[in-house]
């Protein structure tokens, strides 16, 4: 099977579930719209304000792309657990310093996994 025919595959998969968004879009941009004309109408103080649309061309790309790199991510719910390279800094060093003498070392993610202890790890700053 070749990739053309997988990224076929994919993208009929993703159409039904982009066309249900869209929907829901166009479901959402009638309801404010109703609601604008409404407010116009009743000639209310608070009507005086943009309707921004949500069924734009930029905004179908956006959730065309979304569900593309949803449909392309590597990890799956029940797959293996990817082995990304990670940077093991050890504690006690000045910041400055070069990235070899600074007690750094590039590893991967499951170097730190064994089979007695779930692997926690944490995405974030510390500062």
């Amino acid at each position: 099977m070749g990739l053309l025919s997988v990224d076929l595959l994919i993208t009929l998969q993703i159409l039904p579930w982009f066309f249900s968004s869209c929907l829901f879009l166009v479901l959402y941009d009638s309801v404010v719209l109703f609601k604008h004309i409404i407010m116009l109408l009743s000639c209310s103080k608070g009507s005086r304000g943009q309707w921004r649309r949500m069924v734009t061309s930029e905004g179908l790309r956006t959730v065309w792309r979304s569900f593309l790199l949803d449909a392309y991510k590597q990890v799956k719910l029940g797959g293996d657990a990817p082995n990304s390279k990670v940077v093991h800094v050890t504690h006690g060093h000045c910041r400055r310093q070069s990235f070899s003498e600074k007690g750094e070392s590039e590893c991967h993610l499951l170097d730190f996994a064994t089979s007695n202890r779930p692997l926690v790890v944490n995405f974030g700053s510390a500062t």
